[in-house]
């Protein structure tokens, strides 16, 4: 994008040549080559602190506000606007309406970044395409996605969060979607929400977006999303068990709790574990099929992808099976995950790692409990746990006859206590929210 195409928003530049800049970034630290830096004001600090930094490190120009540009130095390079985040995604909504590429946009309580990374695995093999990194889904996370698109690419997946209703229609705004899918509906970030009914009513804001002549894809299998109204715009049904447009049946689960799925006689078989995973994979399937790919070619590429690190990924460590499933959690993520170490096969015993489930609200502790039952119920013998709210996963536990069930303060009690209990062919489970850090009792159970 030119710098001088933001002549067309709401942009006063200074010291700003016609050049093209390549990307955003918000930290001053690190700035790639032709980017410009986005001075936000945040709780803790303030961006318009480090501009000079920012520009020092090659930045070729700085958003900021007015109040910074009416006392900054006269030859610094800056982008004005009022407000640096409302400037952010004016310049990517601007950005966005020169691209023609079409665009997937992708939310669900669970399974959203790893179906966007499915898709984005299997679409590679034959087209360029742009994606959401990381987990870059919020308001200032998607114009920064946005922005670093080249323009060429065949397709954009973006995954779109939130935590309020209002939030994916606003996000819409900046990137109204060719494609919707909402991968599930359940008790996420709750506190925010107040019900399950306001989750949904957020999710289908993703749907009320898409374009006229766009497809909805729905997941047959969750009846919150199947309940979407029609309205006349096409729509692809997909699942597992219910009747659809584009149905895997499940075949069988392997011993390490991984879904074999078959469709027409073929045999698909996923590296992830557990049925959210099997879910993800009949929605990329569903996807790519409808966007011209080969089946055999999707297939191929279903089953070359692997797991990244906190999405369920397993490995062998002195024998010991662990599974690094500790990016999120909420109550639907965990039941799967637990779901999943249910239908494992050892003749070992298989233990659980708990952290905290964050934005729970009032059901902090009534969504704590249950996991407690949904532990005992799968035979779990070892349940660790750490957090406030997983006492009462503890507490539960033990009331279903959970012998070993204990709450820990440190990681390290809680780590020091998982070592002396581990042995070779036990399977053990990490799960807990983002900000609980999970995985670094994996980390320190190594280094013992």
């Amino acid at each position: 994008m030119k710098m001088t195409q933001l002549h067309r928003g709401q942009f006063t530049l200074r010291n700003v040549t016609g050049m093209e800049f390549r990307g955003v970034s918000i930290d001053s630290r690190n700035i790639p080559e032709a980017y410009i830096f986005c001075a936000l004001k945040g709780e803790h600090t303030d961006g318009h602190r480090f501009v000079s930094q920012a520009l020092e490190n090659g930045a070729v120009a700085a958003l900021v506000n007015m109040e910074y540009a009416a006392n900054a130095a006269k030859d610094e390079s800056l982008i004005i606007v009022e407000d640096t985040y409302q400037g952010l995604i004016d310049m990517a909504s601007l950005y966005t309406n020169e691209l023609s590429m079409p665009i997937l946009a992708i939310t669900g309580s669970a399974g959203k970044t790893s179906t966007r990374r499915l898709i984005s695995h299997i679409l590679r093999s034959e087209m360029t395409v742009a994606e959401t990194p990381r987990n870059f889904n919020n308001h200032i996370g998607l114009p920064i996605s946005i922005l670093q698109m080249s323009g060429d690419e065949d397709i954009a997946i973006l995954e779109m969060g939130t935590a309020a209703i209002g939030e994916i229609r606003n996000l819409c705004k900046i990137a109204t979607p060719d494609f919707g899918m909402i991968t599930s509906i359940a008790h996420a970030h709750i506190g925010g929400f107040d019900s399950i009914d306001n989750v949904q009513k957020a999710k289908y804001e993703l749907f009320d977006a898409v374009k006229e002549n766009g497809t909805l894809f729905i997941n047959h299998d969750d009846p919150r999303i199947a309940n979407y109204p029609q309205d006349g715009r096409k729509r692809i049904a997909y699942g597992l068990e219910n009747p659809a447009d584009i149905r895997l049946k499940i075949h069988d689960i392997d011993k390490n709790g991984c879904y074999r799925l078959s469709i027409d006689n073929k045999i698909i078989q996923l590296k992830s574990s557990g049925k959210g995973a099997a879910l993800n994979a009949v929605a990329a399937y569903a996807f790519t099929l409808t966007m011209g790919m080969n089946a055999q070619d999707i297939i191929a590429a279903i089953e070359s992808y692997e797991p990244s690190s906190g999405r369920g990924k397993m490995e062998v460590w002195k024998g010991i099976t662990l599974i690094d499933d500790t990016y999120n959690a909420n109550p639907f993520s965990v039941k799967n995950a637990i779901d999943a170490l249910r239908a494992m096969k050892t003749e070992k015993n298989k233990l659980m790692v708990f952290g905290d489930m964050l934005e729970m609200g009032v059901e902090a502790r009534s969504s704590h409990e249950a996991i407690g039952d949904e532990a005992a119920k799968a035979g779990i013998s070892h349940l660790f746990c750490y957090g406030r709210d997983s006492q009462f996963t503890v507490k539960t536990a033990k009331t279903r006859g959970i012998a070993f069930a204990e709450h820990f303060k440190t990681k390290k009690d809680l780590a020091e206590s998982l070592f002396s209990a581990i042995k070779p062919g036990d399977i053990v489970l990490f799960k807990g929210s983002r900000g609980v850090a999970i995985e670094d009792i994996i980390s320190i159970i190594k280094d013992m």
